[in-house]
């Protein structure tokens, strides 16, 4: 399942600042993301392009270039979950700049202005002139424990304490996954003179490389 987060707040609040730390912090822990930029302004307003002109007749048109592909898909019937769906299949959390009036789980960047009472949702601040509590406000470099908590939304607690990395690059786990490898290694440790004191943690290293 697909979690999807919003990163609101005012213009110029910092959010997408947030937006990039949180995606390099989940992308430490091996949570495959998407990110979609929310903007209250025409997105295809570029008539003058020859996939702008497509759009302009109502037909879907990519702009394929050697940095990367730009899909216009005209219509006001396009929704966050077609877009997700379609471009997004394999992302495990996608997160939405803006929307602050999407029915979206939020996280709320202050900028010093009141939040609208209007605005629902909100289960994590950020300020990042403010320290914050380390539970649901969070300030600059509370950055990475924020991600921790939204991978936890879709890996389940385990993996925040199972991890395997390969050399520096962590390995991708889905939660059942992290919870086999977890289960696994403190079973067989139960066995060992004192391996069920396991309170402070376990380290596993292995040496050497696989040779085919």
């Amino acid at each position: 399942m697909i979690r999807i987060f919003a990163v609101s707040g005012f213009k110029n609040s910092g959010k997408t600042t947030l937006c990039m730390k949180l995606l390099e912090e989940l992308g430490r822990l091996g949570v495959r993301t998407g990110y979609i930029k929310r903007t209250a302004e025409e997105a295809l307003s570029s008539r003058g392009t020859d996939t702008g002109r497509a759009a302009g007749l109502g037909v879907s048109s990519a702009l394929w270039g050697s940095d990367g592909l730009r899909i216009e898909s005209p219509g006001a019937g396009v929704t966050l979950e077609y877009i997700v769906s379609r471009y997004f299949p394999d992302a495990e959390i996608v997160i939405v700049e803006g929307g602050k009036y999407l029915d979206l789980p939020k996280i709320w960047v202050e900028s010093g202005e009141p939040r609208p009472e209007e605005v629902g949702g909100v289960f994590m601040t950020y300020d990042r002139n403010s320290e914050g509590d380390g539970k649901t406000r969070f300030g600059a470099g509370g950055e990475a424990e924020m991600a921790r908590r939204l991978a936890a939304s879709v890996r389940g607690d385990f993996y925040r304490s199972t991890k395997i990395y390969i050399g520096d690059r962590p390995l991708p786990m889905k939660d059942f996954i992290a919870d086999f490898v977890r289960g696994s290694v403190l079973g067989m440790l139960a066995s060992l003179k004192g391996g069920r004191d396991t309170s402070e943690g376990v380290r596993v290293y292995i040496d050497g490389e696989v040779k085919k």
